[in-house]
């Protein structure tokens, strides 16, 4: 609504008062013949003095119907809540254990956990993940008094600022059936491919590299920008990633001259197998870096601050609590080389696989594995916050606009009507 256009009304008073004060501009002359005639209140006198107040009444009426849409009032209307209601996030569907689950579930209101809320019967994309936090600010729309939430808690999912809702709704994190593992990406190397597959579970989510003949049996199709493969009886399509030349510069202190070595080493390896062309360049401590053209990747084995640039970055930062030899950084292209190194972890973490995940990871690759994330956040830090009160939503309202501008046109036609027949 919009209350202050009520104000407005107090305007009805300005007909009323011209209505008042025009007492016409009439002169009262007294002829002898009827000077003694008795002053009377005659019927038609009557009838006419009806006519103007009734006139002055539908004038008004419509001046007050017209600021009275201007608000926009609602009307009220008390709904049936319902008693509890399952939002079920469409994915879920192909999970056949929670399928037998739900089945057995009292059959209250089930609807999907997406966009509006819709029930079970109406055709949802199942193949992307929702917005938990964004939907769970809409959950107030749903009139329930109890509302239960079956969802897998994907990371993937998690966007956006953590948001306050009731103390009704309950949320239900639902296990993963099995982990996924499929093609995320390819790239032909001589006549070899070389595939790239990303496996994730609830837990992790890795790349994995894969290393077939261009004639091997599960190659279906291959042209210069797809690769069509099929795995044990599931074809999938991957994008051929292109081959040009990566520029990589290895930045290092005198302290640091082993890893740069070994990391130089791992490079080189790569090159000459044909996993990727690199054109690698040393700058040892008395070269100051410059970022300049043609640079792809950036190796920092320096102290001190890392070059903040948009090329992927590994710099030398250790840490003792890492799963692994290079890990990614808050920074989106910045990742980091967790321990010093040596031949035991050179081999033992295979510092060559790990660069290579790296180089040759693109934009391509990087969106489809973000696709197959299957880790599931903590339930702790996956539920929203509670609201400390519980959402006012428990009317209805009615837009009754349609039926003012009903009465404006009735009331419209009657001042007309009775205007033209007085001549007012």
């Amino acid at each position: 609504m919009q209350p202050t256009y009520l104000w407005a009304l107090f305007s009805l008073t300005v007909p009323l008062l011209i209505h008042l004060l025009n007492k016409g501009d009439v002169k009262t002359v007294k002829v002898g013949s009827v000077k003694f005639l008795k002053e009377s209140d005659t019927k038609q006198s009557r009838k006419i003095r009806l006519h103007e107040v009734f006139l002055l009444f539908l004038r008004m009426l419509l001046l007050g119907l017209i600021i009275l849409y201007l608000a926009e009032p609602r009307w009220k209307t008390k709904v049936q809540k319902a008693a509890l209601t399952y939002l079920i996030e469409p994915s879920l569907a192909s999970n056949e254990a929670f399928i037998a689950f739900a089945d057995s579930l009292p059959q209250n209101d089930m609807r999907w956990f997406a966009t509006g809320f819709p029930d079970l019967e109406a055709e949802v994309d199942r193949g992307t993940v929702p917005t938990y936090w964004q939907l769970a600010q809409r959950l107030p729309e749903i009139l329930s008094d109890s509302i239960v939430v079956f969802t897998k808690g994907l990371i993937q999912g998690i966007k956006g600022r953590r948001p306050a809702v009731d103390p009704n709704v309950h949320w239900i994190i639902v296990e993963n059936e099995s982990d996924v593992v499929e093609p995320v990406g390819a790239k032909i190397i001589g006549d070899s491919i070389m595939l790239f597959k990303a496996k994730s579970s609830s837990q992790i989510t890795d790349l994995q590299v894969k290393v077939l003949p261009k004639n091997d049996a599960s190659v279906v199709s291959l042209t210069s920008d797809n690769l069509v493969w099929n795995a044990s009886g599931k074809t999938s399509r991957t994008p051929i990633l292109q081959n040009d030349t990566l520029h990589v510069t290895v930045a290092f202190d005198e302290s640091y001259e082993r890893e740069m070595r070994y990391v130089t080493s791992a490079l080189k390896a790569i090159s000459t197998y044909g996993m990727q062309k690199i054109n690698i360049k040393t700058m040892d401590a008395d070269t100051e870096f410059k970022e300049g053209k043609p640079l792809d990747v950036l190796v920092w084995l320096k102290d001190g601050n890392v070059p903040d640039i948009s090329k992927i970055t590994l710099a030398m930062v250790p840490d003792s609590l890492a799963n692994s030899l290079i890990e990614p950084a808050e920074s989106k292209n910045l990742f980091h080389l967790t321990e010093r190194l040596n031949i035991e972890n050179a081999i033992t973490k295979n510092l060559t696989n790990s660069l290579v995940k790296l180089l040759l990871f693109n934009r391509t690759m990087e969106d489809n594995l973000i696709k197959k994330d299957q880790r599931v956040l903590p339930e702790t830090e996956f539920i929203p916050n509670v609201a400390t009160s519980k959402s006012k939503l428990k009317v209805s309202t009615l837009d009754i606009s349609p039926w003012i501008w009903l009465a404006v046109f009735l009331v419209l036609v009657a001042e007309r009507i009775l205007s033209k027949t007085r001549k007012q």
